[in-house]
């Protein structure tokens, strides 16, 4: 019996380079990981974190560049995507050190998103 959550740390707004082609990850954002690690630690159940990578840009890329206004054109395309859930990173640290856990945390993400980005470029080659 156990509640869930998906949360995008950095907004889940990660844009491709125009230049390079490539789709950086953007850094978790510190306050909205201290936000749900003290809801975490006020919770009257225990709290598990974990990362989560993935590869999904491709599915419906947003465009290139960022237009003021509401809404945004998106095409959705039949394209492989990649999920990985890492291993529980423990909530500890207070005040002075909350950073460890979020570096570790987006280090643990990156690791995972270049494995899966490397899966699918195994995957698209042997076809």
């Amino acid at each position: 019996d156990m509640f869930r959550l998906w949360v995008a740390p950095s907004g889940g707004r990660d844009r491709r380079d125009v230049e390079t082609k490539e789709v950086p990850l953007a850094k978790f954002d510190q306050k909205t990981v201290d936000m749900f690690r003290l809801m975490g630690s006020k919770s009257k159940k225990p709290t598990h974190f974990y990362p989560m990578a993935m590869v999904s840009y491709e599915l419906c890329p947003p465009p290139d560049t960022i237009e003021a206004g509401v809404g945004e054109q998106r095409n959705v395309r039949y394209v492989p995507i990649g999920v990985s859930v890492g291993k529980e990173v423990e909530n500890t640290g207070g005040k002075e050190s909350r950073h460890l856990f979020t570096d570790h945390a987006m280090e643990a993400v990156e690791e995972d998103y270049q494995t899966l980005l490397k899966s699918i470029e195994e995957k698209a080659g042997e076809q």
